[in-house]
């Protein structure tokens, strides 16, 4: 069984290979219009990654980003994505990542999913939304881990499918008198073995899947990972993640998310639901917060600096008619159960941000963000909005 992995890899080349012979090649003559109309995009970006903690002393690395539309696929097909972040420290700490999200046949198949490793120290502040500073403890996990989905558009906006989820954790370090060297105390702690099966649906109307202007998502997920499949801990889990975007004003856009995580049964503490990070609630250490219930919320303000509108307007734009800014806030926090979330202390996670846009056409923006939570301010560089 721990090669089940592999799967859905297999899986998504037949798909692909499929799409590909399905779709046409475009004629001769209209090969140039094609170009001009960005139905064929690809574009790669290099941002450098530059950081520096006392636990990975000064931490260098670069993300990669590559954009681009399928051949064969109009411009209805929303523009998929490849991110290859690439990181390594002066301890000797490294992390890579493989990550994609692909439209076909005019957003008739999504796949998604990544492939990860990395040996990465971490902190662990304990279990539940009262963990304070003075609960810090650090531990070294190497985690080699696979994910894959695939969902097929039934009509309309809404799309089924599924995905397998394999993930290997091992604790190499951790702190002699911390909680996680206490045995069986925290479920996970000496490393998990964790495979997945799930179902997966998705209702979307937005405009555009790295921008959106308009429009709603919502998409739950849920995740069976039984002893059986090959996991050393036993559970379920559930995410339901809602969006929704307005313009307030012709030049504006407001996004509103709304964020659950249900677990039920022994998840390991690595794949507890956890708080913070790149994408919810900035501002908070990832997994800062983390127990088997998560309830998060939280909006962003988008406005043009000295563009037309949040998305440029039409014509060519000059260096200085790109940038835009973006302020956001969030409430969020974690639970050992759903009955207990509303005794639990929230948390809130404040922010601005500096976009450029480097795709006019395409609205697609570099981010450059800075949230305050429970830390001192994160700093996030990346390709997309959050959400």
């Amino acid at each position: 069984m721990k090669y089940f992995f592999i799967l859905p890899f297999l899986f998504i080349g037949t798909v692909l290979a499929k799409a590909q012979k399905a779709a046409p090649p475009p004629a001769a003559d209209t090969l140039v219009a094609i170009e001009s109309s960005s139905e064929r995009i690809k574009k790669l970006y290099v941002l450098p990654l530059i950081s520096y903690s006392p636990e990975t002393s000064l931490r260098l690395g670069a993300a990669s980003v590559f954009l681009f539309r399928p051949t064969g696929c109009t411009a209805a097909t929303q523009l998929s994505s490849i991110k290859v972040p690439l990181t390594y420290t002066l301890n000797q700490q490294q992390k890579a990542r493989f990550s994609y999200e692909i439209f076909l046949n005019n957003n008739q198949h999504i796949l998604g999913g990544f492939i990860q490793w990395q040996k990465f120290p971490f902190f662990f502040y304990g279990i539940g939304a009262s963990a304070t500073a003075e609960d810090e403890e650090t531990y070294t996990s190497r985690t080699v881990g696979a994910q894959a989905s695939y969902l097929h558009n039934l009509g309309g906006s809404f799309f089924l499918g599924g995905q397998l989820v394999w993930i290997n954790n091992k604790t190499l370090e951790r702190e002699e008198n911390g909680l996680l060297s206490q045995e069986n105390l925290i479920p996970g702690s000496d490393g998990s073995m964790s495979n997945g099966i799930g179902l997966i649906g998705r209702y979307d109307t937005r405009d555009n899947n790295l921008n959106p202007g308009r429009g709603l998502y919502w998409q739950s997920s849920l995740t069976a990972f039984p002893k059986s499949f090959g996991s050393d801990f036993a559970f379920t889990k559930l995410e339901i993640d809602f969006r929704k975007y307005f313009r307030p004003f012709q030049k504006h856009v407001l996004a509103v998310q709304l964020f659950t995580e249900y677990n039920w049964g022994n998840p390991p503490f690595e794949l507890l639901a956890l708080l913070g990070g790149d994408g919810l609630m900035r501002g908070h250490y990832e997994g800062r917060f983390r127990d088997k219930t998560l309830w998060a919320g939280q909006l962003e303000y988008r406005l043009p600096i000295n563009r037309r509108d949040w998305f440029g307007g039409s014509g060519k734009l000059g260096f200085w008619e790109r940038w835009g800014l973006a302020g956001f806030a969030g409430l969020g926090t974690v639970a050992p159960n759903l009955s207990s979330l509303p005794d639990s202390e929230l948390r809130y996670s404040l922010g601005v941000g500096i976009r450029y846009l480097v795709l006019p056409k395409e609205r697609v923006n570099i981010r450059v963000d800075f949230g305050f939570g429970t830390q001192n301010p994160g700093f996030y560089f990346n390709v997309r909005e959050a959400f």
